[in-house]
Order: structure tokens, then C-alpha cells, then sequence
């Protein structure tokens, strides 16, 4: 297996295994959707109208949710110097990892947006649209967040600090997500234009991230 192979696998199982899975951001993004409505009101067109934005929001806030741990615990256990003196191409190391926890952790997140999005009344197609769009998503927010989180290593109470830095990062790749089902919703041909750039919006920093989250790591460490 490739180094960058073996540390995907390792940082998936940990954060399985060690870090409660999946379950942290899927119940902060079922709590966010379930809690949402209260606030806006039963209005039944409202819900549908609002529902695309909601899911994309609330998959934001649930990347953010364990943005800390990222990068928090190898400052503090030395597991980060030890990847700067590893030999490895540092990038490669730093996707191989975010990636790793993103498949262990997010998966759940376009599941519960289709269905959350159905529970708004919106219809299956732009349902399903918006829940590719939050697929599309994933990488670019999970490298997004990464990144805050290496900036933000060692420093106590991070969590503030990491969604200063990450939030207006992310608000491009909203938009467009969000974009992409309320354009199906409303039946318009911009849907698959959205879904496009939310994919590039993520191929590009699947690029860049990584050279930025090495950056923030040497910083750190000084």
C-alpha cells in the first residue's frame, strides 16, 4: 500500500474508532434541520423555498463541529513535528488525512440532506441535486476547515478561532451548493452550472489546500 494509502486508511479508522464516526456531524446537522423550522415558521411553501439553503448551511456548521481535532491533537502530541520529519511528500500527507477523516466522518451529511430536504417538502429531483451538490461539497469544506485548524493548532479554545478563519472561505462553495437545488427547485437550467462549479470549486482546493495547510503547520510549530 502507498504511504498515501496507508495514512488515508489510518486517519478513517481513527476517527472511527476514536472519535465517535460519523456521529458527531450527523447529529449536529439532524439537530440544525430538525431545530430550523421552529424558528422560520410552519409555512409550508416557506419550508420548501428555504430548504435547499438550510441543508447547505447546516452542513457547513457540521464540518466546522470537529474542525478542532484535526490538527489540534497532533500539535499536542507531537504527531505534527513528526510528520515534518518524516521524509513524506507533506501535502500528500496532509489530503491523505483530511480526506481520511472526511469519508469516516461526513458520509452521513448528502444522506440526511436528501432526506432532510424531502422533510421540507421539497420534491425528489431537486432534493436529490441538492444532496450531490453537498457530496461535491464535502472535500472543498473538509480542506477549508483544515486548514483554519492548523492555523489554529495548539491554541486553547480553537473552536472560535477556526470558524473566524474558515466560515467566509466557505462561502463560495455554499453558494454554489445551495444554488445548485434551489435552481432545480425552481426549475431553472443554472442547477447543473451550480453543480459544476461546486465540483470545481473543490477540485481547485483539493489542489491548493494542501500546500496552505503545510504552511499553517510549519507556522506553528515554529
Amino acid at each position: 500500500m502507498s504511504a498515501f494509502g496507508a495514512i488515508f486508511s489510518r486517519e478513517a479508522g481513527l476517527a472511527w474508532a476514536g472519535g465517535g464516526g460519523p456521529a458527531g456531524p450527523a447529529a449536529f446537522f439532524l439537530g440544525a434541520i430538525t431545530l430550523a423550522p421552529l424558528a422560520i415558521g410552519p409555512a409550508a411553501d416557506l419550508l420548501v423555498a428555504v430548504g435547499p439553503g438550510i441543508m447547505g448551511f447546516a452542513a457547513l456548521l457540521s464540518v466546522l463541529q470537529s474542525a478542532d481535532r484535526l490538527f489540534g491533537d497532533d500539535h499536542a502530541d507531537g504527531t505534527a513535528e513528526l510528520y515534518l520529519l518524516s521524509g513524506l511528500s507533506l501535502p500528500w500527507l496532509v489530503l491523505a488525512k483530511v480526506m481520511g477523516q472526511a469519508l469516516a466522518t461526513l458520509w452521513p451529511l448528502p444522506v440526511i440532506g436528501l432526506l432532510g430536504a424531502m422533510m421540507y417538502g421539497v420534491p425528489v429531483l431537486p432534493a436529490c441535486v441538492g444532496a450531490l451538490a453537498l457530496l461535491a461539497a464535502i472535500p472543498a469544506l473538509s480542506l477549508i476547515a483544515g486548514f483554519a485548524g492548523a492555523l489554529a493548532a495548539g491554541v486553547r479554545r480553537s473552536g472560535l478561532l477556526i470558524a473566524l478563519i474558515a466560515t467566509p472561505m466557505m462561502v463560495p462553495v455554499l453558494i454554489f451548493a445551495a444554488g445548485a437545488g434551489r435552481s432545480a427547485l425552481a426549475g431553472d437550467e443554472r442547477a447543473l452550472a451550480n453543480l459544476l462549479l461546486t465540483v470545481a470549486v473543490s477540485l481547485g482546493t483539493t489542489a491548493l489546500a494542501p500546500f496552505g495547510i503545510v504552511a499553517a503547520l510549519r507556522s506553528r510549530l515554529g
